[in-house]
């Protein structure tokens, strides 16, 4: 995650991330966090978005083969695609050419880290995987939200919190 960070604070993107693993509220907040750094929320001429496993491959590289309309950067988000469960040669194929104006981020919920898809990823980008937090990772990452806001909690308070909530973030969030 501090990799992703660091990288929009610095505007110095990976052409490929891959965000993954059963934390939805952070998969998401990443998600939006790099899509809005990378294109201009407006810029509907250079942002294409898949989500749903039959994705034409061709259809996406035809897109990421094409320059940017009138900005720097092209971004194609593909979500829930089951590349990396089961093997997309062309898309494997492509992850080693893609331009230096296209950026690719891919939303999965399951990874097989063995896949040549993974890998392909993994060397010519970032693969960041978001699972649940500890009881500790939750309770420091709730005290940081609240402090933000200039509040206070009882550790008796936030046990209740995390007993009643769980530790879905999406739900303690808000």
């Amino acid at each position: 995650m501090n990799t992703i960070k660091s990288d929009i604070k610095d505007n110095n993107f990976k052409n490929i991330y891959l965000l993954y693993g059963d934390e939805q509220f952070t998969k998401r907040n990443l998600k939006k966090l790099l899509s809005n750094a990378i294109v201009s929320p407006d810029d509907t001429m250079n942002f294409s978005r898949y989500e749903g496993k039959g994705i034409n491959p061709k259809e996406v590289i035809d897109i990421a083969q094409t320059l940017p309309f009138f900005g720097e950067r092209r971004l194609i988000l593909l979500e829930n695609t089951g590349y990396f469960k089961s093997a997309c040669e062309p898309m494997i194929d492509y992850m080693s050419e893609v331009p230096e104006n296209t950026y690719f981020i891919f939303v999965e919920e399951e990874v097989d880290k063995r896949s040549k898809m993974y890998k392909a990823v993994k060397s010519k980008g970032y693969a960041c995987e978001c699972k649940r937090l500890s009881n500790d990772e939750i309770m420091k990452w709730i005290l940081g939200r609240i402090n933000k806001d200039g509040k206070k909690i009882t550790r008796d308070t936030m046990n209740y919190l995390i007993a009643a909530l769980g530790k879905d973030m999406e739900k303690i969030s808000k």
